[in-house]
């Protein structure tokens, strides 16, 4: 019995903007003197120009996605993405459930840092926010 083998081409299918937006935040990581997250999304804007990045995903691996970029949009509050995240000071508690820092740990993670700032979560409702440094809150 002779074998078939047939194949499907996915077409490589990005976000409108996605390259535009890569390109934003490359600047914006050099100008903030992060020159290794810079680094990384050169690798990732040649990729996505030459369509090398995964089909559907528009990933890389390298550690730099969609979801990547998207983040970091959020985090260095870019358009726009400028609003994804509520700023509060470093002392502020959880506005879902109330928590508040016992100092001790355990109540809130760091989950991300950057330069002038860092992403915030709650460990008991999942709500994340951003404080951001030499800033006051609106």
């Amino acid at each position: 019995m002779p074998l078939y083998c047939t194949s499907v081409q996915i077409a490589n299918v990005r976000p409108p903007g996605l390259v535009k937006m890569v390109e934003t935040l490359g600047g914006e990581f050099v100008r903030r003197g992060m020159h290794a997250h810079a680094a990384k999304l050169r690798i990732y804007y040649l990729a996505l120009q030459r369509g090398l990045a995964t089909p559907g995903r528009s990933e890389v691996d390298v550690h730099c996605s969609e979801a990547f970029v998207v983040e970091w949009f959020k985090l260095l509050r870019m358009p726009p993405y400028e609003n994804a995240y509520p700023v509060r000071t470093a002392a502020s508690g959880c506005s879902r459930c109330k928590r508040v820092s016992n100092n001790q740990g355990g109540s809130f993670q760091t989950e991300s840092s950057f330069p002038g700032g860092w992403k915030v979560r709650c460990c008991s409702c999942g709500e994340a926010w951003l404080v951001l440094e030499g800033r006051s809150v609106r």
